[in-house]
C-alpha cells in the first residue's frame, strides 16, 4: 500500500466513522475508492437476510467509463446478485469472487456475523488500476464491515427499544384503567361511610392505588428517557403555589411521623416544563417525607440565585446515605441504605428520574448527606 492510500485511509476512516446510515457508508465509499485507485466503476451489493431485502446496490461510474467497462459491470452486476437471490453456498460464492478478481476487476466479499453479507466490485482498465489494489479495497473492507456493523446494531437497538417503550405504554395503559376505577369508586365510598375504621380502610385502597399509579407513569417516563430525549413543553409559571400545594398533599403523612416542616420560597416566575416541575417536587418532597425519622424536620427553600438559575433545597433529618453509596444514588432502581419496611416504600425510579428531568431542563441536581445525619437534595434549572 503507497503512501498517498496510507493518508487516504487515516483521514476516510474519520469521515466514515461519522456515517450513520448503510446507502450513505456504500456512496461515499464507492465514490472515494473510484477516486484513489483510479477505478470507472464501483458498487457494493449487500442484503438483509432477515429482512429479506437488498440494502444497497447503486453503481457509481467515472466520468470516462468505456461501454466495454460498462457491459462488465452489467455482467459482474447481474451474476453477484444471482448468487445471494439463488442462496449460493458460502465456501462456492467466495471462489466464485475469488475467481472473477483479475487485473481490472476487484471483488471484496463483507462477511459479517459469518454471513456472507454482500461485496465490494470494483473495475477499472487504465493502466494505473491493477491489482495492487487489491490489498487496499482488502482493508477498506474491514474497516466498512466495522463500520456497518456498529450502524446495524444501533439500528437494531433503536428497533427494540422502541418495541419496548410500545409494550412499556401498552402494559401503562391496561393497569392505569383499572386503577382510575378503584381510585373513582374508592373516593365515592368515602363519601358514604361514617364509621371511622370503615372510612380509613377505604381511604387506604385509594391512596394505595394512587401511588401505584404515579409508579406506573415514574417507570413508562424512565423507558421514554432512557430510550430517548425526553421532551419538554416550556412554560411560565409561578412555582411558589404549586410547592406549597404539593407540601399540603403530605398534611397527612407529615402528622402521622409528627414531622416539623419549614419552607421559604420566594414568589418568582419560572420557565420549565411545569408538569415535569411538579414530578421533581413530589419526587423529593416525597423521599424526604418517607425516609425520615418520627419527630424529624423536614426545610424547603428556593429562590433566583445571582447566576438566574431558579435554586430548590430540601433538608430533612433522615437516614443519610453511606459515602460508597453515593455513585449510585441517581440509578433506576437503585435504593441505598434502606431497611426492609423500607425499600417497600420506593422502587428506586424517583430520583434517576428527577435526574433526567434536570438534564432535560440543561440544569444541575446534586445532594450533600452523611449517614444518619440527614440530607440536602438540591438542583437548577437555568433561566
Amino acid at each position: 500500500m503507497n503512501i498517498s492510500n496510507e493518508k487516504f485511509l487515516a483521514k476516510f476512516l474519520k469521515k466514515l466513522n461519522t456515517i450513520t446510515s448503510v446507502k450513505e457508508v456504500c456512496r461515499e465509499v464507492s465514490l472515494e475508492l473510484l477516486k484513489t485507485t483510479k477505478g470507472q466503476a464501483c458498487w457494493f451489493y449487500l442484503v438483509d437476510n432477515e429482512a429479506n431485502c437488498v440494502l444497497a446496490k447503486k453503481i457509481y461510474y467515472s466520468t470516462d467509463i468505456e461501454k466495454s467497462v460498462q457491459a462488465e459491470v452489467e455482467q459482474i452486476y447481474t451474476l453477484g446478485e444471482d448468487l445471494f437471490l439463488n442462496n449460493y453456498d458460502m465456501s462456492d460464492t467466495l471462489e466464485y469472487f475469488y475467481k472473477l478478481s483479475k487485473e481490472n476487476v476487484i471483488i471484496v466479499p463483507v462477511i459479517w456475523r459469518s454471513f456472507l453479507y454482500g461485496y465490494i466490485a470494483l473495475i477499472g482498465k487504465r493502466k494505473d488500476f491493477n491489482l495492487k489494489n487489491h490489498l487496499f479495497v482488502n482493508i477498506i473492507s474491514e474497516c466498512v464491515n466495522t463500520r456497518l456493523e456498529n450502524i446495524t446494531l444501533q439500528e437494531e437497538l433503536k428497533r427494540h427499544n422502541k418495541d419496548k417503550i410500545e409494550f412499556l405504554a401498552s402494559i401503562s395503559h391496561e393497569y392505569k384503567t383499572p386503577l382510575n376505577s378503584i381510585i373513582g369508586f374508592s373516593d365515592m365510598l368515602k363519601k358514604t361511610l361514617s364509621g371511622a375504621d370503615e372510612y380509613k380502610y377505604i381511604d387506604n385502597i385509594s391512596k394505595s392505588s394512587r401511588f401505584l399509579l404515579g409508579l406506573i407513569q415514574d417507570i413508562l417516563d424512565m423507558a421514554r428517557s432512557e430510550f430517548g430525549e425526553m421532551e419538554l413543553n416550556y412554560e411560565l409559571f409561578r412555582p411558589k403555589p404549586i410547592i406549597e400545594d404539593i407540601i399540603l398533599s403530605f398534611n397527612e403523612i407529615v402528622k402521622s411521623k409528627n414531622l416539623h416542616f419549614s419552607y421559604t420560597v420566594m414568589d418568582v416566575e419560572l420557565k420549565a416544563d411545569l408538569r415535569r416541575f411538579q414530578q421533581l417536587i413530589v419526587n423529593l418532597i416525597s423521599n424526604a417525607v418517607k425516609f425520615n425519622r418520627l419527630n424529624g424536620e423536614i426545610m424547603i427553600v428556593s429562590y433566583i440565585n445571582d447566576k438566574n438559575e431558579f435554586i430548590f433545597e430540601i433538608k430533612d433529618t433522615g437516614d443519610g446515605i453511606r459515602k460508597s453509596d453515593y455513585d449510585k444514588i441517581f440509578n433506576f432502581f437503585s435504593q441505598v441504605n434502606r431497611s426492609h419496611l423500607k425499600r417497600q416504600q420506593g422502587s428506586g425510579v424517583g430520583l434517576a428520574l428527577c435526574k433526567k428531568i434536570i438534564e432535560a431542563h440543561k440544569g444541575q441536581i446534586g445532594f450533600k448527606s452523611k449517614l444518619n445525619q440527614g440530607s440536602t437534595f438540591w438542583f437548577s434549572i437555568p433561566q
